[in-house]
C-alpha cells in the first residue's frame, strides 16, 4: 500500500527533523528546492524556460531554490512574487536575497497587469506553482487568486507539493484551484493528493526526499493508504489441488423486484465470475423463472412475503449475503432488509434499495461489525442527511461518518473510498466506463464473493473495487468507454483474477 499522511503528520516530521536530528530548517528547504528542481528537469527535459510563481512563505521559498538550481544548471528562470520582499521572511527570504544577488528576473504581480502575467505564463515552458503549502485553508484570495485564474486551461504546471487552492488534509478543491500536470511533493504523499476530488487536480504525484530518512521522522503507518496491484496479488490465496467448489465459498444474493429483475442476476454474474464455488439468488417468481437462462450456473429460490425465516435454511451452507439489489421500495423489502441485517449470522452486503431502507431504520437495526454497505454519493447523503454536493466535495469524510455509524463502507465513484473506523483505502483503479446500469450489482457481487471466501470486510471491499476498477478499464481499452455493459465488465473478472495469480499458479496438495 503507498500511505497516505495527514498535513499534520508531515508538519510534526519537520520540527522532529530540526529539533531532534538538528537539520536547520533552511538545508531542509535546500534539499527539498533542489529535489524538486531535478524532479521538474526529469519530467520536462527539452524545457529552457522556466517561470517560477512563488507566495509569501516557505512554498514560495522552494520556489526561490528550485529556481538557482535551475540558474546553475543554464537555463532561464523568471520568478513573479505575489508579496513585496520586505513581507517574505525567515528562510524563504534568505533564498530570496540569493536570488536576486544572482540577477534572476522578479516581478511583484501587483505591479503587473493581467496580460503581462498572461504574457508571462505563454512564453515560459513550464510553470512552477509555489504559491500555497500544506496549511492553506479556504478561498485563494488576492493576487494568488488572480494568478490562479490566469492559470486556467495551462499545460505543462508543476505544482510544489501540493496544488494551490486544494485542502491537502480532506482533498476538498477551493475556487480558483490550479489543475498541475505533475505535483511534487516532499518526504511522504500528503492525503489530499490521493483523495477526490482533488486527487484529480494533481496530476502524476512524485515524491521527492528532504534529505532525512522517512523512517526517522514519520510513523511506519498511516490510516488512510491507496490500495495497489500488489496489494491484490498479496491478498489472493493459492489454489489447493483439492478445492472443491463449497471451498470457493457459498453466497446468498437477495434481490430483485417487478421493475428490477436484472439486479440480483448481474450480482450473480459477477460473484460467479469472481470465483465464487455456490451462489443461490432468493427472489421473486419471475426473477427465479427467468434467472435461469440468464445464469444457470446460479441456484434459484423464490422469496415468500410472509415467512422471511426460510431465508436463514442457507445460512447453513451460505458464508455470507448481498441483501438489496433490485429490491425496491414497498414496506415488504423494508421489513426483509431489517430481518437481513438482525437475523443473518454471517457477512452481510447492504446495496441498492437496500440502503434506502437503512436511512429509515437505523433505530432498530443491531450493531454489527460485519456488515458491508456499498452506497454513491447520493445514496451517501441519504443515509447521512446531508446533500450529494456535500459528499462530493469531501468524499473522505463522508465515507470516515458512515463507517463510524454502520461499519465497513465502499463510498463508490471515481477514487472510490472504502472506510472502517479505524482505516481508509483509496482505490484509483477504474473511472467513467463504470458509470453504466448494472456496474455496482456486479461490484456487490465480486466483494460478496471475497466476503464469502473470508477475507475481512475491509480486504473484501478493497480487493473487489480493485479487480471491478481494473475489469473496467481493461474491457475500455478495447472497446471505448461508451457502450459498455455490465455483463462485459464481468466477463473480464477472470482474466483479471489470473493476471493477478501470476498466469501459471501452481497449485500444492
Amino acid at each position: 500500500m503507498k500511505y497516505l499522511y495527514d498535513p499534520n503528520v508531515i508538519r510534526k516530521a519537520d520540527i522532529l527533523s530540526i529539533e531532534n536530528l538538528k537539520i536547520p530548517g533552511i538545508v531542509l528547504m535546500e534539499n527539498a528546492g533542489l529535489e524538486a528542481a531535478i524532479s521538474a528537469h526529469r519530467f520536462f527535459p527539452r524545457a529552457k524556460k522556466f517561470l517560477v510563481l512563488a507566495g509569501p512563505g516557505n512554498n514560495g521559498g522552494d520556489g526561490y531554490v528550485i529556481a538557482r538550481h535551475l540558474v546553475r544548471w543554464g537555463f532561464s528562470p523568471t520568478v513573479i512574487l505575489t508579496a513585496p520582499p520586505e513581507k517574505i521572511k525567515g528562510d524563504a527570504r534568505t533564498n530570496l536575497d540569493i536570488l536576486a544577488q544572482l540577477n534572476v528576473p522578479m516581478r511583484c504581480s501587483d505591479t503587473m497587469t493581467g496580460e503581462e502575467i498572461t504574457l508571462a505564463i505563454s512564453e515560459n515552458d513550464v510553470i512552477l506553482d509555489c504559491l500555497l503549502g500544506t496549511g492553506s485553508r479556504g478561498n485563494p484570495r488576492g493576487e494568488i487568486a488572480r494568478i490562479i485564474t490566469l492559470l486556467e486551461d495551462k499545460e505543462n504546471i508543476i505544482a510544489i507539493d501540493i496544488p494551490s487552492g486544494i485542502n491537502a488534509e480532506t482533498g476538498e478543491i477551493y475556487s480558483p484551484c490550479v489543475s498541475a500536470s505533475i505535483t511534487i511533493t516532499m518526504l511522504a504523499m500528503k492525503t489530499g493528493l490521493g483523495v477526490m476530488p482533488a486527487a484529480a487536480h494533481t496530476g502524476y504525484v512524485d515524491v521527492v526526499s528532504i534529505g532525512v530518512p522517512p523512517s526517522s521522522v514519520l510513523p511506519p503507518k498511516a490510516n488512510l493508504s491507496i490500495w495497489e496491484e500488489k496489494d491484490s496479488i498479496d491478498l489472493l490465496p493459492k489454489r489447493k489441488c483439492t478445492l472443491h467448489k463449497g471451498g470457493r465459498g457459498t453466497l446468498l444474493i437477495v434481490g430483485g423486484s417487478r421493475h428490477y429483475r436484472g439486479a440480483p442476476l448481474l450480482s450473480a454474474v459477477g460473484a460467479l465470475k469472481s470465483g465464487c464455488g455456490i451462489v443461490i439468488v432468493a427472489s421473486n417468481n419471475e426473477v427465479c423463472n427467468e434467472g435461469t437462462s440468464f445464469v444457470p450456473e446460479a441456484v434459484f429460490t423464490p422469496l415468500a412475503h410472509e415467512n422471511f425465516e426460510e431465508l436463514l435454511c442457507w445460512a447453513d451452507r451460505g458464508t455470507a449475503a448481498v441483501v438489496g439489489p433490485g429490491l425496491g421500495r414497498d414496506r415488504w423489502s423494508g421489513a426483509l432488509i431489517e430481518y437481513m441485517w438482525n437475523n443473518w449470522p454471517h457477512p452481510l452486503l447492504v446495496d441498492g434499495d437496500g440502503l434506502f431502507w437503512l436511512a429509515e431504520l437505523r433505530t432498530s437495526l443491531k450493531k454489527r461489525d460485519d456488515v458491508l454497505l456499498t452506497p454513491h454519493e447520493g445514496e451517501a447523503a441519504r443515509l447521512l442527511e446531508i446533500s450529494s454536493k456535500d459528499i462530493a466535495s469531501s468524499r473522505l469524510y463522508a465515507a470516515r461518518q458512515l463507517a463510524n455509524e454502520w461499519g465497513t463502507v465502499i463510498l463508490k465513484g471515481y477514487g472510490t473510498v472504502i472506510c472502517t473506523e479505524c482505516q481508509s483505502i483509496v482505490v484509483q483503479e477504474g473511472g467513467p466506463e463504470l458509470s453504466i446500469p448494472g456496474s455496482g450489482d456486479v461490484l456487490s457481487g465480486i466483494v460478496g464473493t471475497f466476503l464469502a471466501q473470508h477475507f475481512s470486510p475491509l480486504y473484501a471491499a478493497s480487493l473487489g473495487a480493485w479487480v471491478h476498477g481494473r475489469a473496467g478499464r481493461n474491457l475500455a481499452q478495447k472497446q471505448g468507454i461508451d457502450g459498455l455493459l455490465s455483463r462485459e465488465i464481468a466477463m473480464e473478472i477472470p482474466s483479471i483474477l489470473h493476471g493477478l495469480r501470476g498466469g501459471h499458479e501452481k497449485t500444492k496438495s
